[in-house]
């Protein structure tokens, strides 16, 4: 018989470089959400977790992941296509007043493969909102068409 243990603690984003929307950078983060809002932001702490109690998305240095406010059509930033829902506006909150990644916040996160410093390479695969894991299936910035297949 299976001994199966429901993930209690709620989604970790492991292994990313977390920019924190201060120009602050945490390295091979875990990065935890739980009801829509972060609830563990730890540098090299895989060996003191006990994975089984998260959903956990396990990413790599490659990945970047970035705090984002949404923005009104027009301005520009990034359009986000999804799949159940009307696109998604959205610019990166980077060197910022306010800390955007902590302990507490409400979850507006872009995982990204590659980072904005070069955009030739980058994309978003996905976008945690709250709660909600939302799967992009496209995405654009300035007119210019980004995806998988780039």
């Amino acid at each position: 018989m299976v001994n199966y243990q429901e993930a209690t603690e709620g989604r970790l984003l492991l292994g990313a470089n977390v920019h924190l929307g201060n120009g602050e950078i945490v390295e091979n983060a875990a990065l935890g959400v739980k009801d829509g809002y972060v609830t563990l932001l730890a540098e090299d702490a895989l060996d003191q977790l006990d994975l089984r109690k998260f959903q956990v998305d396990r990413l790599g240095g490659q990945y970047h992941i970035y705090p984002f406010k949404k923005i009104d059509r027009g301005n520009s930033g990034i359009v986000l296509a999804r799949a159940d829902a009307e696109p998604i506006n959205i610019a990166i909150r980077d060197r910022e007043v306010e800390r955007c990644i902590t302990i507490g916040c409400e979850a507006q996160l872009l995982i990204c493969y590659g980072s904005i410093e070069d955009m030739t390479k980058f994309r978003v695969d996905y976008v945690v909102m709250g709660s909600e894991k939302v799967k992009i299936l496209r995405q654009s910035d300035y007119g210019m068409a980004i995806g998988p297949n780039q």
